[in-house]
């Protein structure tokens, strides 16, 4: 079931009409006839046989989602088409209902067992926004993600979605949908799978300033007896709030915290210095030194793996910046459904298939390169005989 097209804002025009090859200017209501115009002529066109028929949708526990609303799947040749349906059935496999039935999260644990023993990695959570109209729909993930930035899998994701009210606030617009035990218990699941392989190699948790998934993160540290990695909060988050109280001098401060090389022997020299902000701003100095506080156990942790060892470290890549570029993406790409179709799991496979094509020319998942060991693993040689 389609989104009725006047329920589409600009952004839902502009990216269909893209996808078309069509004109994108114009008002919107411009937009609107023209996108109005363009189904019905697809649409007679099928019916005729002069356009190729829609591809198959995918679907998972009741979810559908049909993979030709996507403008960079519907150009694909069938060979191209055949090898992202693969990436995208590895990443069905991993959907599950959530433990109280209310929706779908997908969770892929191989992704942080796929790791190189030599190097550091972090764990890059965040809630970013779908639509805001006519309903609110959010994805909430948790990324592992190279502290320098070259590699980022998707390793957990859920889709949520809340009716709007007439008279909500800006501020309730922007509160995490998912609770802090929701959190918690997809974040323990994590802890689990890596506590007793290459825990060492994940450094830190880099995370929003948000009083749910931080007061979560802060319950789950006091169950695991401080096993969890060093809660980080986002720099450019955090650059945002500082620039919105004009503090000028705490910024500075911040953008030489991301950009020191911090050496093993003066690195508490270093951080103390950074952390001299004079300024009289209370807020802004009391979330620069929050930003600080964890950075010593972090940088303790970088050193003992050998990517860093007897090396200055520089910590520009331990934020959400790439995160939020994948974010900003996918809700460029993400096409409109209904709330029905979104509370039913549609968004969750949604952002699946957005995340096959923004891997689509890295070929360096797991399952590509055991495809043979996981769907037909070799018989013992003493059951040969005994099939002969």
């Amino acid at each position: 079931m389609e989104l009725p097209v006047s329920d589409f804002n600009i952004r839902d025009l502009v990216r269909d009409l893209y996808g078309r090859a069509l004109n994108t200017k114009g008002s919107k209501q411009e937009l609107h006839e023209r996108l109005v115009a363009a189904r019905h002529e697809k649409a007679e066109a099928q019916a005729q046989g002069y356009v190729r028929p829609g591809r198959p949708p995918f679907a998972k526990f009741g979810a559908c989602v049909q993979p030709d609303d996507f403008s960079n799947i519907e150009c694909m040749t069938d060979d191209e088409y055949e090898a992202y349906s693969r990436k995208v059935q590895w990443r069905l496999r991993r959907i599950h209902r959530t433990y109280d039935n209310q929706g779908l999260e997908y969770y892929h644990p191989g992704v942080l067992h796929r790791i190189d023993r030599g190097k550091t990695y972090t764990l890059n959570l965040n809630e970013f926004w779908v639509r805001k109209e006519p309903y609110v729909h959010k994805l909430f993930v948790i990324f592992v993600t190279r502290t320098n930035g070259e590699q980022q899998r998707l390793c957990y994701a859920r889709s949520l979605a809340m009716l709007r009210d007439k008279n909500l606030t800006l501020d309730q617009l922007r509160m995490p949908l998912i609770r802090n035990d929701e959190i918690g218990r997809a974040l323990s699941n994590i802890m689990l799978e890596i506590e007793d392989n290459g825990l060492e190699n994940y450094v830190a948790i880099v995370a929003p300033k948000q009083q749910l998934l931080l007061q979560a993160l802060q319950e789950l540290k006091t169950i695991t007896r401080n096993k969890l990695p060093p809660i980080v909060l986002d720099c450019c988050q955090v650059h945002n709030v500082l620039e919105n109280n004009y503090c000028a001098k705490s910024a500075r401060s911040l953008y030489q915290l991301q950009h020191e090389n911090f050496s093993e022997t003066n690195y508490k020299q270093q951080l103390e210095g950074i952390q001299q902000n004079y300024t009289q701003n209370v807020i802004a100095a009391a979330l620069l030194k929050e930003v600080i506080k964890p950075l010593p156990d972090v940088l303790i942790a970088m050193w003992k793996i050998e990517e860093h060892k007897g090396q200055e470290i520089c910590l520009a890549r331990l934020n959400n910046e790439r995160l939020n570029v994948y974010s900003a993406q996918a809700q460029n790409d993400l096409p409109p459904i209904t709330f029905e179709e979104c509370t039913a799991g549609t968004g969750l496979l949604q952002l699946l298939l957005f995340d096959a094509l923004w891997c689509l020319c890295d070929a360096n998942e797991i399952e590509e390169n055991n495809t043979t060991a996981i769907l037909e693993p070799p018989l013992p040689d003493e059951w040969l005989p005994l099939l002969n």
